[in-house]
């Protein structure tokens, strides 16, 4: 198991060597958040869920994501 926090650069990289690796990878996004309740929408990110890509808010939905819903 991997968890990581940073750069996205780096969280990308983290992401590809742990599927390289086949360990499971968490990462922790660090996005500016206006709000910090979800009303804003001004922290969301693309992930992949269930084969379906969606908007996730990071403020009330994460900080926290499995890394292959944010890297595929």
């Amino acid at each position: 198991m991997i968890y990581a926090c940073g750069p996205e650069s780096m969280l990308e990289a983290v992401a590809v060597l742990a599927k390289r690796k086949e360990l499971d990878c968490m990462l922790s996004l660090e996005e500016h958040m206006a709000c910090a309740i979800g009303g804003c929408a001004g922290c969301t990110v693309k992930i992949i869920e269930n084969g379906d890509q969606k908007m996730k808010r990071v403020c009330v939905d994460g900080p926290v994501f499995k890394a292959e819903q944010i890297y595929t």
